[in-house]
């Protein structure tokens, strides 16, 4: 670790009221923003590269991952949307239909692609995080994504 602890606390009191200002003008959540500025701080700690400027290192740090966590739900909302489960009626219950996409991907899916799915859906996670939690590329989060979606697509296109 390139910080004592006495240089880190220093750059963290610097450093988190912009880091968060600008996480909360893109996230427009305190949680997330809270959530994503403490990563940014946790990688600053953990790294073993010599970080020159660490004001800028932060600042990016929590654009970019803001920008993922972005990126994430707005990929979220495009598949729910190009998944249509059932008609949209009175009825219609969402704990239903998101039981009817658990049993789709539990019994159409291979290991791999649930792994994917569920650390990208559930877990929020960006591919570049999914792939470093699995110990796989990113071009394969890619590819196992890419063919989950497929099977989904036309399982729940013959559904309908």
């Amino acid at each position: 670790m390139p910080y004592s602890s006495s240089e880190f606390k220093t750059i963290y009191l610097r450093c988190f009221p912009p880091c968060m200002r600008m996480a909360m003008s893109l996230l427009h959540s305190e949680d997330e923003a809270r959530d994503t500025v403490q990563e940014s701080f946790l990688k600053l700690w953990e790294t073993d590269m010599d970080v020159t400027n660490p004001d800028a290192f932060l600042i990016r740090s929590v654009r970019n991952a803001c920008i993922n966590r972005i990126n994430s739900v707005q990929i979220r909302e495009k598949i729910r949307r190009q998944l249509p489960l059932a008609p949209e009626s009175e009825e219609t219950d969402i704990e239903g239909r998101d039981e009817e996409v658990r049993e789709a991907v539990a019994r159409l899916l291979t290991g791999r692609e649930r792994q994917v799915v569920d650390k990208i859906y559930s877990e929020g996670l960006s591919y570049k995080d999914a792939a470093e939690s699995l110990d796989v590329s990113v071009a394969t989060i890619n590819k196992n994504i890419v063919a989950a979606l497929k099977k989904l697509r036309t399982h729940f296109k013959r559904k309908s």
